[in-house]
């Protein structure tokens, strides 16, 4: 039997100048439910999908005037996962793949970072 890979979502990974005001649009007038909140995070869903919003006030837009945005892939079982994709991440530089643990934020994660330099996110969720 071999293993194949399933995601629940893809999540977006918004990065803002100001948590506070973006949860009051996403909670107060968008109608976004708060699932989880740490000081400069929040996790919010909205009919079952969901966005993951990072507080960064010293962010710089890009060159065309634009934030950047990380990518976060929701999957049932991450370390299934990395360890299926561990022979082609093993070709890849060593400070561009950060392996599975466990996040504060109750996520257990793994990162691999995108051409832009930024990262692209896989994770489930840790169950207290």
């Amino acid at each position: 039997m071999t293993w194949s890979p399933t995601a629940h979502q893809i999540t977006p990974f918004l990065h803002v100048p100001d948590l506070q005001q973006a949860v009051a649009l996403f909670v107060d007038t968008l109608g976004f439910e708060l699932v989880h909140s740490e000081s400069n995070y929040v996790y919010l869903e909205f009919g079952g999908a969901g966005l993951r919003v990072l507080e960064e006030r010293g962010r710089r837009l890009q060159l065309d005037g634009k934030a950047r945005m990380a990518v976060y892939v929701d999957v049932p079982d991450v370390d299934a996962l990395y360890a299926w994709l561990q022979p082609r991440l093993a070709q890849l530089p060593i400070t561009d793949v950060e392996p599975p643990r466990d996040k504060t934020w109750r996520q257990r994660e793994f990162s691999v970072r995108l051409p832009d330099r930024d990262w692209l996110t896989f994770g489930q969720p840790v169950r207290p």
